[in-house]
């Protein structure tokens, strides 16, 4: 398997090895009223060891925009209080479904963690296999997190209307957002898409709870439309599940994909800066 994935058994035998940290950072999906209260499932069981970190609790949420990348300064201090250090080997899980886990891992490679990993499966793999659980809150000692961004990893509204024509876009909402047939989750939001992006759905990434294969994925990619060896800016519908776009081209070698973290929640809004497909 990738370096970027790990399996169930391989996190099993090694609950105990010295510097890891395993994140739950399930959350609740946009839409779902009342929203899953996913902290207070972790109390109830979750993997070992494990500490909750719901994205937003990370993110920079003061823009009016949900969950924008932060600074490094801030996340420095993010993980650093939550035990997190750069240079941990840092195993972060969802349900199985790509949801959240993704966008984790891609701000912590983002910000510099030199070892981060998603677990195949999920906390829904782990159940099903019967494998042990803890209950309760855990809490790790404070650790020292330096970050850094690497490179320009998110665009803007500007950067994304510049690149329409010119740069591969990707979305990760359904076709029916997609289209604008299917109302969107958050209210006040135009139906549709950003002019000349491709609909690539991020539960076409996953089969019966698991990562697809890198020859599968490579066939659902290509399906889509996406060629996977061109720059590419992946957007949905708030930033979260354009990073598991990312995450499946990282684990086909391409690593040329930028997020435009306001995605729809900014695009789709009521400006007429912003042009919109619907076919």
């Amino acid at each position: 398997m990738s370096s970027s994935i790990v399996s169930t058994d391989w996190l099993a035998t090694h609950l105990e090895q010295p510097g890891l940290v395993i994140i739950d950072c399930r959350k609740s999906k946009p839409g779902i009223t009342p929203a899953i209260d996913f902290k207070g499932k972790y109390l109830e069981a979750h993997i070992p060891g494990a500490i909750y970190i719901e994205v937003d609790a990370i993110s920079d949420c003061s823009t009016g925009l949900p969950h924008m990348m932060p600074s490094a300064e801030a996340f420095s201090q993010s993980m650093s209080q939550r035990g997190v250090s750069h240079d941990s080997t840092i195993i972060v899980y969802d349900e199985g479904d790509l949801f959240s886990a993704p966008r984790v891992w891609w701000m912590l490679t983002s910000f510099g963690a030199s070892n981060v990993r998603i677990l195949d499966g999920g906390l829904n793999a782990w159940l099903n296999e019967g494998k042990p659980l803890h209950s309760g809150e855990e809490t790790l000692p404070s650790a020292h997190f330096i970050a850094r961004l690497q490179r320009e990893v998110v665009v803007n509204a500007a950067q994304v209307k510049q690149a329409i024509g010119n740069t591969q876009i990707i979305d990760a909402r359904s076709l029916g957002r997609f289209k604008g047939e299917a109302p969107e989750p958050r209210p006040g939001l135009h139906g549709g898409h950003i002019p000349g992006s491709l609909s690539v759905p991020f539960t076409e990434l996953t089969e019966a709870g698991h990562i697809k294969s890198p020859q599968a994925l490579q066939q659902t990619f290509a399906r889509l439309g996406v060629d996977i060896t061109q720059p590419t800016i992946a957007s949905c519908g708030s930033g979260v599940t354009a990073a598991a776009l990312l995450f499946g081209l990282h684990l086909l070698g391409s690593d040329q994909v930028q997020i435009y973290d306001g995605a729809w929640a900014e695009w789709g809004d009521i400006n007429e800066d912003y042009p919109i497909e619907t076919h």
